[in-house]
């Protein structure tokens, strides 16, 4: 079963629950502290990163110590 994160609107506190997909889609996962089925999913942003048109390649922040082929940084 995965674990969700959840927020209750009842008494507005956040929980990591480990629950069935049909129990979440059907609202019948109840919060720990309040027993209301009130909860919602709390989604949390991601880091991304975005690369530039004019951005350089990566290098490697180990190429002083790199013998030529024996490099696996761009692999």
């Amino acid at each position: 079963m995965p674990f969700y994160d959840l927020h209750c609107n009842k008494c507005e506190k956040d929980y990591n629950i480990m629950a069935s997909m049909a129990d979440k889609t059907n609202h019948q996962i109840p919060c720990p502290d309040c027993g209301s089925n009130e909860l919602e999913t709390v989604y949390a942003v991601a880091p991304a990163y975005v690369k530039n048109v004019g951005d350089s390649a990566p290098t490697c922040p180990n190429s002083a110590g790199c013998a030529g082929s024996g490099c696996h940084f761009a692999r």
